[in-house]
């Protein structure tokens, strides 16, 4: 009897919903962080009858603020922030029904995200950790790393970083995300120092934005900054050089050129952002709040993030590259140690099911290739013929720990691929590539998707999600094939790896290379993970990564792949001259370096072929000229002397910065000639 009675009311309540007239749409509205928002969402609702639509009652997520609602509108204030959820205000229409119809707004917050559109590349830059793909608002389900730039068709779903290492107690913290599922853990915006650390959901609503400059404006600014009729950019007039110290934020934080040398930004008076390459996206973000995508422990890590590109023109490696530059801030009172830095990525080239992956160990990098000789069977956004390869390159990551060496190049470590080895300075070497392994959507019981903080970290230490050593061949695994004698830190390196360094110097003296397609698999939807360490992460300290996006065409008379090798041994040898300087366009300031006041330097305005000036006696001496648009015109070491002078005859009309290095100081001047 109980059954029919609930039956029948639950049948009452079917057909009522089923017969009701009034009909609410979605609607969205575009927000920033503090805006009040009045809206009328009865505009697009109708009753199918004809009848009056009336709100009833609205409400709003918690980290809102409802102000008011009357018959046909709603007014509410976004007074905080959440990136764990889709952000909506629900209202209710007046109804005699027993479940009132509701309508939704959706709001999406604007100007948080921006775009590298330079030479074949386009792609979306988030202020956040994950990139490429918009996970922040509910609304992400289509990436955007265009190639060709002005095509449909992309190479990569997603990007981001991940990194976890152990304190004193040997307790585990970790910091990762994939996309986002579960919850967060990232958050933008900088972190407040004092007693302890701290971050809040309305400093990440004041932090979720980029802040995109390009070289022009910069050049323009220059030369400009004094003209009334100068009309700034709002990314050089709203820079973010410095924390709100209400808040104890750090003092600097977006790099910029300090013109007038009072450490303090004024773009007014001609200071301007120092930014790398021709197009130029910075953002900030941390991961002290919970980790609720890992489940790890939180480090106290405060993340600078430029992304950038070179404009370059005709056959070169830079047409489809871009690059991300991470400085990576440690302001716990926390030293971690076995840490590791990865980068994770699910590339996907047009089509995804049919990718296979692979990595190249010397040059340090691993990437997608298609497993067909066709991407996709004709699906919208895949690629058909001749289509690209897609890699992912670790220029420099952190540095080694310190042995007071000038680590040696050639021996099968890390020096294959990592940077400043063997270039007669002592422990500035950096990671390279030190693992890749790649799992699957919807992998075996150790292929699968990690979930807790001890499975991302297994993954990072370049084992397997169960804790399992990766063995070579087969797919890495003991189980499928891979040989339990021949340990190894690299899945499918191919012939890249000629002196073993993968598995211990050990030969496995196979007949085949070690690759997807000679493993017998079926090519599929492939994720992988390149990490770097161990190193230590001391209290206080920045660590670095450097990365290269590189897309290779495939209708080229080389294979994709193989462009990929000339491509990333190009802008590898590039970057290796000098990895701290690699890509700056303007004059800025180097860390570690200390900025005396300004230098005196006469005469100024030249009016002659030589200039002077005086500085503390010094063991080594040495000058660099720069003009307006930070370009390098001139340098030379000088004698060890107080006294000082430089020819600079050859030097054209114009201003230029001078900036003398003595021993771990620098001395700058504006020259006018």
């Amino acid at each position: 009897m109980k059954k029919f009675i609930l039956f029948s009311f639950l049948m009452a309540i079917s057909f009522s919903l089923l017969s009701q007239t009034q009909v609410p749409v979605d609607d969205t509205v575009y927000v920033n962080f503090g805006d009040i928002i009045t809206i009328n969402p009865l505009l697009n609702d109708y009753d199918t009858e004809g009848g009056d639509l009336i709100i009833s009652d609205a409400g709003v997520p918690e980290y809102f603020e409802l102000l008011s609602f009357n018959d046909s509108l709603v007014s509410f204030k976004v007074s905080d922030y959440n990136l764990s959820s889709n952000v909506k205000v629900i209202y209710q229409l007046e109804s005699d029904y027993p479940i009132p119809p509701s309508g939704k707004i959706w709001v999406m917050f604007k100007d948080y995200s921006n775009a590298l559109e330079i030479n074949q590349v386009s792609a979306a830059v988030y202020p956040m950790n994950i990139q490429f793909w918009d996970a922040y608002t509910g609304f992400g389900d289509v990436p955007v790393y265009n190639y060709p730039k002005d095509a449909t068709t992309t190479t990569m779903f997603n990007m981001g970083l991940w990194i976890g290492g152990k304190n004193t107690e040997d307790d585990l913290h970790f910091a990762g995300e994939r996309y986002r599922q579960m919850g967060a853990d990232f958050w933008p915006g900088p972190l407040s120092q004092g007693n302890e650390l701290t971050c809040d959901s309305v400093v990440a609503g004041e932090w979720l934005r980029t802040w995109k400059v390009t070289r022009d404006e910069v050049n323009i600014h220059m030369t400009e900054f004094a003209d009334p009729d100068y009309e700034m950019p709002e990314a050089i007039l709203n820079w973010p050089a410095h924390g709100d110290p209400a808040k104890n934020q750090a003092e600097f934080i977006a790099p910029f050129v300090d013109v007038d040398q009072d450490l303090e930004y004024h773009p007014e008076l001609g200071d301007y952002p120092f930014i790398k390459g021709d197009e130029s996206i910075f953002f900030v973000y941390n991961d002290q709040l919970e980790h609720t995508e890992s489940e790890g422990l939180p480090m106290g890590l405060e993340i600078h993030c430029m992304a950038w590109g070179l404009d370059h023109d005709g056959d070169s490696p830079y047409e489809s590259t871009i690059f991300y530059s991470y400085k990576i801030f440690n302001r716990s009172d926390e030293t971690y140690y076995d840490t590791y830095l990865g980068l994770f990525a699910d590339i996907d080239l047009g089509y995804a099911g049919d990718d296979y992956v692979g990595c190249n160990v010397e040059q340090g990098y691993y990437f997608a290739y298609n497993g067909t000789e066709i991407d996709g069977n004709g699906e919208p956004g895949s690629f058909g013929e001749n289509p690209p390869s897609q890699a992912i390159c670790m220029l420099g990551g952190p540095f080694m720990d310190e042995d007071n060496l000038d680590n040696p190049l050639g021996l099968c470590d890390e020096g294959i691929n990592g940077a400043g080895f063997g270039d007669g300075e002592i422990d500035n070497e950096r990671y390279g590539m030190g693992s890749f392994f790649y799992f699957n959507n919807g992998g075996l019981q150790y292929q699968y998707d990690p979930s807790t903080a001890d499975e991302y970290y297994n993954l990072l230490q370049g084992n397997w999600i169960d804790g399992s050593q990766m063995c070579y061949g087969g797919n890495g695994h003991s189980s499928a094939g891979g040989d339990s004698l021949f340990l190894t830190k690299f899945m499918f390196p191919g012939d890249s790896d000629p002196c073993h360094w993968g598995t211990g110097g050990l030969d496995p003296n196979v007949s085949q290379s070690w690759t997807e397609d000679n493993a017998g698999n079926n090519p599929g939807d492939r994720r992988g993970m390149s990490s770097m360490g161990p190193f230590t992460f001391e209290a206080g300290s920045v660590e670095y990564l450097d990365i290269a996006l590189v897309t290779a065409p495939g209708d080229q008379v080389k294979s994709s792949t193989e462009l990929l090798q000339d491509f990333i041994s190009e802008i590898k040898t590039d970057y290796l001259v000098n990895p701290e300087s690699f890509g700056n366009q303007h004059v800025g300031i180097e860390d570690g370096i200390e900025i005396e006041s300004l230098l005196e330097v006469y005469p100024n305005p030249i009016n002659g072929n030589r200039i002077h000036f005086k500085i503390p006696q010094s063991n080594t001496v040495s000058y660099k000229i720069y003009n307006t648009a930070g370009q390098l015109v001139q340098e030379a070491d000088l004698e060890a002397q107080e006294n000082q002078s430089i020819e600079v005859g050859s030097l054209k009309a114009g201003w230029y910065i001078l900036e003398v290095q003595a021993d771990h100081k620098i001395f700058r001047s504006k020259l006018i000639k």
